[in-house]
């Protein structure tokens, strides 16, 4: 190939970067190297998180459906782990050779394979094939070199190709597993399409605001009791938040506020719930933000039925009658419960919510019934009844897939469905590593929902409740008695197992709606945590009655201190404890000190815990904050998000630092936080010691089956190679070998 020849395709590259998108500049790569080169095929692969080879694009090559090539699979493969050129005939009799189905690459008699390498990593590849039966010479070989250099470049800067493959869109995991369906669109009134209107009438849109609540209140208590009986009381529960934001003083009277200065009753409804929804939206916690969701659900249905009884029409969702047996993927923008519970469950396969969050009401449904979602997917091009296929492992949904694709997936369906069955057996057993060693699996809650999920999947107690959550969900401060009934529903729903209670966590970034609050310029270093209870000794002290009233004639209740840094905090607080517990022997109530621990997400707390070894019984390593804090890095903001990482040199050395300073003062520890249900992080946290965990309740089946492969002194072996390794990509990498030798290793690390 001439000097002319290179040139052209050198200015093929850089004429692409200018293009409009993706899919313009990677079409204008493979078909100028086609062209120039005079071959069949061109096609550029990259890789993704999980190192599979994705067809970004092809000049040449049928690629009617997405076509990704598993890790190491193939020849291209072969050439991301060898970083080496392969030009070979014959392609189809290599060891290595992968036919991609449709493809229609059987009729190509000749491969070469190039790796693009960026940084020393190898970043994709770039194929030619052609009909001939002929070998590229040295002179193009070294020219597709040279110009790899260039691609490699481009490459390594274009957005991901996930997100272009014709119809796979990107969202996030709602609830795991596999669906595939028809599309059954949600299409309701909604609330965003509501403009400003003003009413002549105050007095008759106050009336009609109070009849609209009442039938709103009439349909909520309705669907609460379809869920109880279908469902039980735990999710039953979930429903009470929409009834109490509507009873809400402040829910009212914001809106009688808008009411009076003249808004009709639809444009009033909806600057209320903007403004809720906003105050939630700017918490810097991903659950309770996820919570602006029930207010603009309440909205919607406020808005669904006052047009209802305007048109005295009702709002169905279309149904297939012709065939009844036919699976659902249920769709829409915001889907709400009511969606839900409307489909029979022997027909919703799935669910997808162009909005929404992992921690929506919807997923925490989604999750109970089994049933795979995918959440913040955008506007999708839809029409009713098209197939779909739901990946809740990935969070990515598939419209209009090929039978190719459909057969692939049901085959993953198939082996997921299997390695399900195998955990079912796992989960009431106990966590037993290879070698013997006993592992204790508690799980996270904070919700009534939380508990039959927790012991359905075999949790050997409560690790972490979130005593904040019910503060949280209710109109105003919830007095003794209502915290007892809490309290004790969740200790008596454990029996004798130990259930853990973190003081209110609030303040801050998690302000009470009900309770005033400055702003803060810091929160996440403001007035939150043990700081905020001690600014309130009276919320604290009825917190304390009604932790230590629902705990009587129990042993296993445990009491942790959230945000503790100071000795001083540290004896107010159990000089409290202390206090309530004489007052209430007093009053004639038995009442025994619980355990107490301290939360370490800070990192000053690690040098104070030699300090406190006598004054506390266990310390919990809270991994989210304390990774937060260490890097300085907001999980949360997404322009700086990418650099969080639990895996990160610092925290895992910190963590082993926790560890060492809790044997020497002889201070049980646990750890919880995403960090946990981490299976890389569970194999070194396992070569630390550490024999305590807190999850989700949904992670424990599968990280007990992880347990049980591990073997301590290989997990000590790892620990010692990550200990010399300082990036979290090599860490992740060694992690991601040693894990290669299970067979569910597929299983383990969606995500990771």
């Amino acid at each position: 190939m001439s000097f002319d020849s290179m040139t052209r395709l050198t200015q093929i590259v850089r004429q692409a970067v200018s293009a409009a998108d993706f899919s313009q500049q990677a079409q204008a790569i493979v078909d100028g190297i086609s062209r120039e080169l005079d071959v069949d095929v061109c096609s550029l692969y990259k890789l993704d998180n999980d190192q599979n080879l994705l067809l970004v694009s092809s000049h040449g090559l049928a690629n009617a459906h997405p076509v990704i090539i598993p890790k190491g699979e193939g020849l291209v493969g072969q050439v991301v782990e060898t970083g080496q050129v392969i030009n070979i005939v014959h392609p189809d009799q290599h060891p290595a050779y992968f036919y991609v189905p449709d493809s229609d690459e059987a009729q190509f008699q000749s491969f070469c394979g190039v790796p693009l390498i960026q940084h020393a990593l190898v970043v994709g590849v770039l194929v030619v094939q052609s009909r001939q039966v002929t070998l590229l010479d040295a002179e193009e070989e070294a020219l597709l070199l040279t110009l790899a250099s260039h691609l490699a470049m481009v490459l390594n800067n274009l957005p991901s190709p996930q997100l272009q493959i014709k119809n796979l869109y990107k969202g996030v995991s709602g609830a795991v597993g596999i669906a595939i369906g028809h599309a059954l669109c949600r299409q309701s009134e909604s609330l965003t399409a509501v403009a400003p209107q003003q009413s002549q009438n105050v007095s008759e849109e106050k009336i009609s605001w109070e009849a609209l609540r009442a039938d709103t209140l009439v349909d909520l208590q309705r669907e609460r009791q379809l869920i109880e009986q279908g469902m039980g009381e735990g999710m039953a529960a979930l429903m009470d938040a929409y009834q109490q934001f509507l009873l809400d003083p402040g829910f009212a009277s914001h809106l009688a506020s808008c009411l009076d200065q003249g808004s009709a009753l639809p444009w009033a409804i909806k600057q209320t719930v903007d403004y809720f929804a906003e105050q939630f939206l700017a918490i810097d916690d991903p659950y309770l933000q996820a919570r602006h969701e029930d207010i603009i659900h309440l909205g919607d249905k406020l808005y669904q039925i006052w047009h209802r009884s305007l048109s005295g029409q009702v709002q169905q969702l279309e149904s297939d009658d012709e065939d009844a047996d036919r699976s659902y993927i249920l769709c829409g923008n915001l889907l709400s419960v009511s969606d839900i519970i409307s489909l029979p469950t022997a027909q919703l396969a799935g669910i997808v919510c162009g909005d929404g969050a992992a921690l929506s009401h919807i997923a925490v449904f989604a999750n109970a019934l089994g049933i795979p979602a995918v959440m913040g997917v955008g506007e999708l091009p839809l029409g009713q009844h098209d197939r779909i296929i739901v990946d809740g492992n990935r969070g990515e949904v598939l419209v209009n897939p090929s039978n190719t694709l459909i057969a692939e997936y049901r085959a993953l369906i198939t082996e997921q469905r299997q390695f399900d069955r195998q955990l079912e057996s796992l989960c009431h057993a106990p966590a037993i590593t290879q070698d013997g060693q006993s592992v204790i699996l508690l799980a996270n809650s904070g919700l009534q929902a939380d508990i039959q999920p927790g012991l359905d999947h075999g949790a050997d107690g409560i690790g972490l409740y979130r005593t904040e959550l019910p503060f949280m969900a209710l109109p105003s401060l919830p007095t003794e008695e209502e915290q007892l009934e809490i309290y004790r529903q969740v200790i008596e729903a454990y029996g004798d197992k130990p259930v853990c209670f973190r003081l209110l966590d609030i303040g801050g970034d998690k302000p009470l709606t009900y309770l005033p609050v400055n702003r803060e310029e810091n929160p996440a270093l403001g007035l939150r945590g043990i700081r905020f209870l001690l600014a309130n000794e009276l919320i604290l002290k009825t917190q304390l009655r009604a932790i230590l009233r629902a705990a009587q004639g129990r042993e296993n209740i445990q009491v942790l201190l959230p945000m503790l840094t100071t000795t001083c905090e540290l004896t107010a607080l159990s000089e409290l404890l202390d206090v309530e517990v004489k007052r209430l022997v007093q009053e004639g109530q038995p009442a025994t000190r619980p355990a107490l621990g301290v939360m370490v997400e800070v990192p000053g707390v690690v040098s104070m815990l030699p300090f406190w070894k006598k004054r506390i019984d266990f310390i919990s390593i809270g991994s989210n904050d304390l990774s937060q804090y260490l890097l300085a890095v907001d999980r949360n903001n997404p322009l700086v998000a990418q650099t969080y990482d639990p895996l990160h040199p610092a925290v895992l050395l910190e963590i082993q630092r926790i560890v060492t300073i809790a044997e020497d003062c002889r201070l049980p520890v646990s750890i919880c936080g995403e960090i946990a249900s981490n299976p890389i992080a569970m194999f070194l946290l396992i070569g630390m010691g550490i024999r305590r965990f807190s999850m989700s309740a949904s992670k424990i089946p599968v990280m007990k089956r992880l347990i049980s492969l591990i073997d301590t002194r290989e997990a000590e072996k790892l620990l010692r190679k990550v200990n010399s390794l300082d990036t979290a990509e090599s860490i992740r990498a060694l992690g991601d070998t040693a894990l290669q030798v299970f067979p569910e290793y597929d299983h383990f690390l969606p995500g990771y």
